[in-house]
């Protein structure tokens, strides 16, 4: 069951509107938000948790390549 949604942020907190698809799993989200930074030459992110349920923001996970 998908738990969460992701957005990846920069460091202005605005969307950066790449595609992470929603899930259960954390890790997988960063880890495509980090591929998707090496191709496009972003060094630093911030990855947006949603709960899917409440529609709620949980947490902000920093990513640096």
């Amino acid at each position: 069951m998908k738990r969460y949604w992701f957005a990846l942020m920069d460091e202005n907190y605005e969307d950066l509107g790449v595609l992470i698809p929603d899930g259960s799993n954390k890790q997988t989200a960063v880890n495509r938000a980090k591929r998707w930074m090496q191709d496009n030459g972003v060094k630093t992110a911030q990855l947006q948790v949603n709960s899917m349920i409440t529609d709620n923001l949980l947490e902000f996970i920093d990513i640096e390549i």
